[in-house]
């Protein structure tokens, strides 16, 4: 892989589903969310809900979901990453699992199953 962060794409789908810490590494094993760059472009995807729960049910609603716990994945609109409260436009969207991210999140046409071990990617912080 690309990433020194994760050997393989299952150890990135393994940190999104344990919900224990396993072994002994830069994040535990364990990922809540992680933010990359790719092309130039930052983003962030999250085990949390990041937004009120007013602009949640927006989002919810623009993406067709009911209530229920997702992973999200947005943009963050800035170079220079400073944390926020990102609006509903930044979504790429929110989906049921990990694979589910990764098979139906597309940046530059490209899933993020392509996206996450290319070269091209940097990731810049898990949490």
């Amino acid at each position: 892989m690309a990433n020194a962060n994760f050997n393989n794409i299952e150890e990135f789908i393994d940190g999104f589903t344990k919900t224990d810490a396993y072994a002994p590494s830069l994040y535990d094993g364990i990922i809540w969310g992680m933010e990359f760059a790719y092309h130039g472009r930052f983003y962030r995807v999250s085990r949390d809900q990041t937004a009120d729960d007013e602009t949640y049910a927006l989002i919810r609603q623009r993406f067709h979901k009911p209530e229920g716990h997702y992973i999200e994945a947005y943009r963050i609109p800035c170079e220079d990453y400073v944390p926020f409260i990102p609006a509903p436009d930044v979504y790429l969207g929110l989906y049921d699992n990990v694979n589910d991210l990764l098979d139906h999140c597309v940046i530059d046409g490209k899933t993020l199953r392509e996206i996450i071990p290319s070269e091209e990617t940097i990731i810049t912080s898990i949490d």
